[in-house]
């Protein structure tokens, strides 16, 4: 799961002129600086329990950090970059239900299940039980984890006065 957004374009059209200028080589520097940037911001609403834009996600009823549980949607947040782009995303299945939220009825189909306590207690030997296919009622509230709003895009503009300051010649954009 990528997410593509259009940025505000006239800061965003000057940052592309003042990148057409310094060469490919040098874009490719400065996109890896933005997916890695962007991927620390998404990482930290992970610890935060928000969104980009900076609102509070709903709380869960188990108690705890919403989509903490095992960490495997935040560790999963990758970072790609070429001279044109840099992408922010992740590969896991069930990351757009979180990003988008979901209500709907799913089939499960016919699966084994291993029972390992009854009645709180743990059993001696585990036993195979087979559960029948059915319907399965979804509703995952959403907690949005992508994206960008004005945090991230002071955070893009910071990176890239930044970034060509670094660059011996050239002047900084003002932009920040």
């Amino acid at each position: 799961m990528v997410m593509t957004v259009s940025l505000n374009e006239q800061e965003f059209e000057r940052i592309r002129r003042a990148l057409d200028e310094v060469g490919s080589d040098r874009r490719k520097e400065f996109f890896k600086r933005v997916g890695q940037g962007l991927r620390a911001d998404y990482q930290m609403g992970f610890r935060r329990s928000t969104a980009p834009d900076g609102t509070k996600w709903k709380p869960v009823q188990r108690g705890g950090q919403p989509l903490r549980d095992t960490r495997r949607l935040q560790e999963s947040i990758r970072a790609r970059f070429s001279h044109l782009r840099a992408e922010v995303g992740t590969n896991v299945k069930y990351g757009p239900a979180h990003q988008d939220g979901v209500n709907k009825s799913v089939k499960i189909r016919t699966h084994t299940r291993v029972v390992n306590k009854a009645f709180g207690r743990p059993l001696r030997f585990p036993v195979a039980q087979t559960v029948g296919a059915h319907n399965r009622k979804m509703n995952i509230e959403k907690r949005e984890f992508l994206g960008i709003y004005a945090p991230q895009e002071r955070k893009i503009v910071q990176i890239f006065d930044r970034y060509m300051s670094s660059i011996d010649g050239v002047e900084r954009s003002g932009l920040a």
